[in-house]
């Protein structure tokens, strides 16, 4: 499944729910995901890319993360920066949808 590696800049810069920009004054909330086993993100491992969340008719942004790092061993395999617990709540239930779905997303690792 390809995926389009965007720059860091742009994907931390916004919202995954409801685009704000995020600031360095910005209190992030983030979720992580587990994907689907037959999903393969390891050429994007570290790396910013888009994917289209069917619930949302949109694309948004997901932090892959490194094989080594303390998210991975958690069992994230992506992270979502939020600007606030109500869109983290919102979010949740899109991301739910997706699991719903069948589609990329096996669980919520929050």
């Amino acid at each position: 499944m390809p995926f389009s590696i965007i720059p860091d800049d742009e994907a931390l810069s916004n919202c995954a729910c409801c685009q704000k920009v995020i600031s360095d004054e910005t209190d992030i909330v983030d979720f992580g995901i587990q994907v689907k086993p037959d999903v393969d993100l390891s050429d994007y491992r570290s790396h910013c890319i888009e994917i289209q969340l069917t619930s949302k008719n949109r694309p948004v942004h997901m932090m892959v993360t490194a094989a080594r790092s303390d998210a991975k061993k958690e069992g994230k395999d992506g992270l979502f920066l939020l600007c606030s617990q109500a869109c983290a709540n919102e979010f949740k239930q899109t991301l739910q949808a997706e699991i719903d779905q069948g589609k990329l997303i096996e669980s919520i690792k929050s």
